[in-house]
């Protein structure tokens, strides 16, 4: 079960998070996701974190699952049409839910970034 708290989010932020597909910025995907999970949501962690929030927001805005199917079917020539079309179904915000601990999987970002990444690819920097 979803946390009661919701707030409302750009509509083409909250699409680019759950379609893949970015009709937005992408400082609006990590907006989204860290609010979803009470976390500071790194790069590499975005692709899995959004397939976590898909069933949620699915659970709250059951409508969304027709532009999830769409979504295959956009390109870099025809963004701006879906962009706009669901804009028009969806209107301009969407209320976004947090995650609760069943819907989503808090892993360390750096140990999460180890199971991609051969060591000589991370860098850890510390203030």
């Amino acid at each position: 079960m979803n946390d009661t708290r919701t707030t409302n989010f750009p509509t083409v932020d909250v699409l680019s998070t759950v379609t893949g597909r970015l009709i937005g910025k992408i400082d609006g995907v990590y907006e989204v996701l860290n609010w979803m999970t009470g976390e500071s949501v790194f790069t590499h962690q975005l692709p899995r974190i959004s397939r976590e929030a898909q069933p949620v927001m699915i659970g709250t805005h059951p409508a969304l699952q027709q532009a999830i199917d769409e979504a295959e079917q956009v390109t870099p020539e025809n963004w701006e049409t879906w962009r706009d079309l669901w804009l028009e179904r969806y209107g301009p915000t969407m209320a976004v839910p947090k995650m609760n601990h069943h819907e989503h999987e808090r892993i360390d970002p750096m140990s999460e970034a180890a199971q991609h990444f051969r060591p000589e690819q991370i860098i850890a920097v510390k203030p």
